[in-house]
């Protein structure tokens, strides 16, 4: 039996997006589009001869724990509190390393005050990964080893842009694409040796998978709110399925 519109809206507003991200929830009612290449096909260069290998922004450490020929020491950080415990489930069993420690600052935002470093001495890793986390290009270099390898896939600005259109929102892009993301990186040191950037489909199987996912992800969206936007969820959920776009690059480089 389908749910009713003020059925989903509960669905979409009342739905835990902290513990796991909604990762349960929108798993089948949210799809972002395919991209030509896949994380571990990205990783798998770099990990290759490496002894030791940091993560950062590791979440709950699903993909992590995914990615073959790990090195003997793999590290990985994770600010939010909320993770933590799921990170250290899937992590620590597999004889990998998790340290709570703060992220960076949002690459959409470069002329904000640095925040504190990462935690590790100068030149401790051979590889640098960063999957849909903020970097800091001058730490990671720091932190790797001279020739050692920074591999690193982004969500791009234009995901944003793209649900904000969707609810009838100003979309003023931040500018966080591949190019914006070469540039900071070779600001930083590294030299960027290799790149990709797709924008494929998303789709939404109805308005409370978007919702979540707008949850999960709210600076993309701080107007979010049941009352106000009532009359475009309405109009939106006589659709049905939503469609947008996703907006994903990689880059690889070295220090």
């Amino acid at each position: 039996m389908s749910l009713s519109f003020e059925e989903l809206l509960d669905e979409g507003f009342g739905v835990d997006v902290e513990a796991h991200w909604g990762a349960g929830f929108l798993t089948g009612r949210y799809r972002a589009g395919a991209t030509s290449w896949t994380w571990a096909g990205l990783t798998d260069p770099a990990l290759q001869g490496a002894s030791a290998a940091l993560d950062l922004g590791t979440g709950e450490g699903g993909k992590l724990a995914e990615l073959p020929g790990l090195p003997p020491l793999t590290v990985a950080t994770e600010e939010w509190m909320a993770t933590v415990p799921a990170a250290v489930q899937t992590l620590v069993p597999r004889g990998i390393h998790l340290v709570v420690a703060g992220g960076a600052r949002e690459n959409t935002r470069p002329t904000e005050a640095r925040r504190t470093g990462l935690p590790f001495r100068d030149s401790s890793y051979d590889v640098v990964l960063s999957l849909h986390d903020a970097f800091d290009p001058e730490e990671v270099r720091r932190v790797l080893k001279p020739g050692g390898r920074f591999v690193t896939q982004q969500v791009g600005s234009d995901e944003t842009a793209s649900v904000r259109a969707l609810l009838g929102l100003d979309t003023e892009p931040e500018g966080w694409d591949l190019a914006e993301a070469i540039r900071q990186t070779e600001a930083g040191g590294l030299r960027v040796t290799g790149s990709g950037e797709e924008r494929p489909a998303a789709r939404f199987t109805d308005i409370a998978a978007l919702i979540a996912y707008l949850r999960t992800i709210p600076w993309s969206v701080p107007e979010l709110d049941r009352s106000a936007m009532h009359d475009k969820f309405a109009e939106l959920h006589t659709r049905g399925e939503l469609h947008s776009i996703s907006h994903r690059f990689w880059l690889s480089a070295v220090a």
